[in-house]
């Protein structure tokens, strides 16, 4: 605790320490310049406008959902890769599972760095260490006539993953299509909302999940191609599922130590034991024949649609299984004409830590997810059992009817497992839109 208060000295005051914030994906940066330009003025802090972030995790993901802890620098130009050395960071911890931010920043060398953090956040497991980075330039905006209020301005970004005991990040995805937009805002200016507005209408600018969210699915992305292999999926546009409503986060990383050693015919897989960590923000939307839901992810969204909800009558009568017909569509511009014509009649941001599992005897995967959801001040934890599939080789011709009768009785199964041992799960028919409030008629 000493050190810990030993380099809290070194604690720089942080312009905005309590703020809302907001993020957007701008698809034409140059309108919407134009749009605001008349409306603020720029701020250049330094020549230094290229940041290299990088993010502390560890291969757990065991970082909660509602907390940041990240290092940043600020360099004259962006290099080819980021590079693990002893240089001064600014660390920045912050909180907050809302839009509600609360941060603190330090001055301090990637070592400090790392001692400060694992000790001052206890987590079980491996120790964090800086897991993945990302570096683009960013431009300062502040509003004119408004306290409290600035706007940074994101392109060119580009994503890396430091391998363990490994110095050098390996290049991992990029963002260089569109430019990112947040928004800090300490105290609410009514010129300003108005202007966000006028944005959103004329520019046609969306919600956006956050670049470190970004990360983390471009390194799950990275961790399949390089270890994991293409699923067999044995029923085409159908969901089933099995839902658990928990009461936070931390039991998914109990979930998942209980499937370390094989349970029943299930057990982590040993080539991919890995929790991914994703995110989207999903609105749902009506026109005059059609319901759907897209997921928003960066300058593009992807369509889904199901229907036919279903209970399914398992062997152990839970009554949490859930049957739909899905159908996943392709992805589309977010200014698409097919979300512009709609009806908006809501949205969440959804937050998800998944692992897969194996059923050893038949090959079959399902993947066990922690569903995070947030929409205005209500916040909803769901644990969902789900079928992913076979690998190819596994492939087999029993008849549809078999099939899915093995699959509903192996979710039953786990579902069973998990609800006997941790009996703080409560079983659920309680879908996002019904979270929601929304009906499809």
């Amino acid at each position: 605790m000493n050190k810990i208060i030993n380099f809290m000295k070194k604690e720089i005051k942080v312009d905005l320490p309590s703020r809302i914030e907001y993020r957007y994906v701008i698809p034409d940066a140059g309108k919407f310049l134009a749009l605001i330009g008349p409306s603020v003025e720029r701020k250049k802090f330094s020549e230094n406008e290229c940041v290299q972030t990088i993010y502390f995790n560890n291969e757990e993901q065991i970082v909660p959902f509602g907390l940041s802890l990240k290092a940043r620098r600020y360099l004259a130009s962006p290099p080819n890769y980021p590079l693990l050395d002893d240089s001064l960071y600014f660390l920045d911890l912050k909180s907050g599972l809302s839009e509600d931010k609360q941060k603190t920043r330090l001055e301090v060398t990637l070592t400090e760095a790392t001692k400060i953090i694992n000790e001052k956040y206890h987590f079980p497991g491996k120790p964090l260490r800086p897991y993945v980075a990302i570096i683009y330039l960013r431009r300062h905006y502040l509003p004119k006539g408004a306290e409290n209020i600035r706007l940074t301005l994101d392109t060119n970004l580009k994503y890396f993953f430091f391998p363990p005991n490994q110095r050098k990040g390996i290049e991992i995805g990029r963002e260089d299509d569109f430019a990112r937009l947040e928004t800090k805002i300490g105290k609410s200016d009514e010129k300003f909302n108005d202007l966000m507005n006028r944005a959103t209408k004329e520019i046609g600018i969306s919600p956006v999940i956050s670049k470190k969210s970004v990360a983390y699915r471009f390194l799950h992305k990275y961790l399949t191609e390089k270890l994991g292999k293409p699923f067999y999926k044995e029923l085409k546009d159908c969901e089933i599922e099995a839902k658990l409503e928990a009461a936070s986060e931390e039991i998914f990383y109990q979930i998942k130590n209980l499937f370390r050693q094989q349970v029943d015919a299930f057990q982590l897989p040993n080539h991919f034991p890995y929790t991914a960590q994703s995110a989207s923000i999903n609105r749902y939307y009506k026109n005059r024949d059609d319901f759907f839901k897209a997921l928003f992810r960066g300058n593009v969204a992807r369509i889904v649609r199901k229907e036919g909800l279903e209970i399914i009558n398992d062997k152990f009568n839970l009554n949490c299984i859930l049957k739909r017909k899905e159908v996943k569509g392709d992805l589309i511009p977010i200014n698409s004409k097919i979300l512009s014509s709609a009806e908006l009649l809501g949205q969440l941001h959804r937050r998800r830590k998944a692992f897969y599992l194996a059923n050893i005897k038949t090959g079959r995967f399902y993947h066990i997810s922690l569903d995070c959801c947030t929409a205005q001040s209500e916040i909803l934890y769901e644990i969902e059992i789900e079928y992913t599939g076979r690998y190819l080789e596994n492939k087999t011709d029993e008849p549809q009817e078999l099939i899915e009768k093995a699959i509903i009785d192996d979710i039953a199964q786990i579902t069973k497992i998990l609800l006997d041992k941790f009996p703080e799960l409560k079983k659920s028919q309680l879908t996002k839109q019904a979270w929601l409030g929304i009906t499809s008629k």
